[in-house]
């Protein structure tokens, strides 16, 4: 996507983006090391014990997250979650200041952080689908996929360099920039829902509504079982490499971890500088050739990391399934929000972002199989996993609601 295009989109989107991205940095500037912070500071049982109390918190107030952006407005829900942000930053700083530290402090205030954060996701998402049109969403979803994965690379960049050693400094300056943010959701957010003046449904009865759409759920655990074999690479691939890979490659010696760190940051390299080239040649595809197209490189590319020994393999497969993941994603995306419907889309965004939580869920299990089974027996079941996700893609958009053109591709 171009500057052009990018000031071409409603205001809305253009802070959405803007926002998510300094969110995002913020959050893999922080998230990955509280596990390093809380297990020095309490042990390994307390920090298990408080990272998954959060976890599972915070999953709960995602799904209220989506219900309320319904109720009350997409914009209320993210002023009040950012404005908790703002705040809880700003403790965490002092939390962790020359003059004063306190381990459970920060803990009440990344907890506050972790639920927040999934509390605004459904309201931020569903603002952006009210304000875009059927044309702009393919490129919207491929620029925040790809703005995502920068913030990412630098959130954890920074991380790495300034959270041991510096941690007042880096949650003081995350906290000036939430002030930023929150300013911007106040004073330019145009909220164009209209929350219905019957009366309010519960929280049941809206996600009921939600589950009873078989085509988005089947949708959503498609994707679920796409995206599990992604997170295989921090669990049983992980520790496969680790086993298996005793190698070199230009007379530098390649052990597991360095393996995973080539292919994690080979994913990263190809979704910062090559979105743009492979976003346009989705363009030129029929929209459903691109979506399987993707589906089919992203399922055999993490099929060979299950079981080859090859670094020059291992490397051309975590391109093709980058690859295929930058084809299927802003297609799937687009679906999604074809798909929500009008009244209950922030309900309906709640429960898609689950099938990420799920899916961390389901990656781990890998682990406790792997144990059981071998390595290419490991890959058969990925390939067997992604098939019956690419069929359940293709039931789930059989749909009345789903708009198949070239011109959104």
């Amino acid at each position: 996507m171009t500057l052009s295009e990018f000031k071409q989109f409603h205001v809305n989107i253009k802070i959405r983006m803007i926002v998510s991205f300094v969110s995002d940095v913020a959050e893999m500037s922080i998230f990955p090391f509280m596990a390093i912070y809380f297990s020095t500071q309490l042990g390994l049982a307390w920090a298990g014990g408080i990272l998954t109390f959060t976890t599972v918190v915070s999953i709960i107030c995602g799904l209220y997250g989506g219900s309320f952006a319904d109720r009350f407005g997409r914009k209320k829900v993210m002023v009040v979650g950012y404005f908790i942000q703002t705040t809880s930053f700003m403790m965490i700083a002092l939390a962790n200041s020359p003059w004063f530290e306190s381990v459970w402090l920060t803990f009440l205030m990344f907890f506050l952080l972790s639920i927040t954060s999934k509390f605004t996701d459904p309201a931020s998402e569903a603002l952006l689908i009210d304000v875009s049109s059927e044309v702009e969403r393919p490129s919207i979803y491929r620029f925040i996929y790809w703005s995502t994965n920068l913030a990412f690379a630098i959130g954890i960049v920074l991380g790495g360099l300034f959270f041991m050693s510096h941690k007042f400094e880096l949650f003081l300056g995350f906290a000036i920039l939430s002030i930023f943010t929150l300013l911007l959701t106040l004073l330019w957010i145009q909220d164009q829902h209209v929350p219905s003046k019957e009366d309010p449904r519960s929280l049941l009865s809206n996600y009921v509504e939600v589950f009873k759409d078989s085509r988005f759920m089947v949708l959503c655990l498609s994707t679920l079982l796409i995206i599990s074999l992604e997170f295989q690479l921090y669990g049983f691939i992980a520790v496969r490499l680790n086993e298996d890979i005793h190698s070199s490659l230009f007379g530098f010696v390649i052990d597991g971890p360095k393996m995973l760190s080539i292919l994690i940051i080979t994913n990263t390299m190809i979704v910062i500088f090559a979105s743009s080239i492979i976003g346009k040649v989705g363009n030129k595809m029929k929209i459903n050739t691109a979506l399987f197209l993707g589906l089919f490189l992203y399922v055999i590319g993490y099929s060979f990391l299950a079981w080859n020994g090859m670094i020059v393999v291992l490397i051309a497969a975590i391109a093709i399934a980058t690859v295929g993941e930058l084809l299927f994603q802003p297609i799937r995306s687009t679906y999604v929000a074809q798909l929500a419907n009008k009244d209950a889309r922030g309900s309906y965004l709640a429960v898609s972002g689950l099938t990420m939580d799920a899916g961390q869920i389901l990656g781990s299990l890998g682990l406790l199989v792997s144990a059981l089974v071998t390595n290419g027996m490991m890959a058969g079941m990925f390939i067997l996993i992604g098939g019956v996700g690419v069929l359940g893609f293709y039931w789930a958009i059989q749909d009345s609601r789903i708009k198949i053109s070239r011109n959104i591709a």
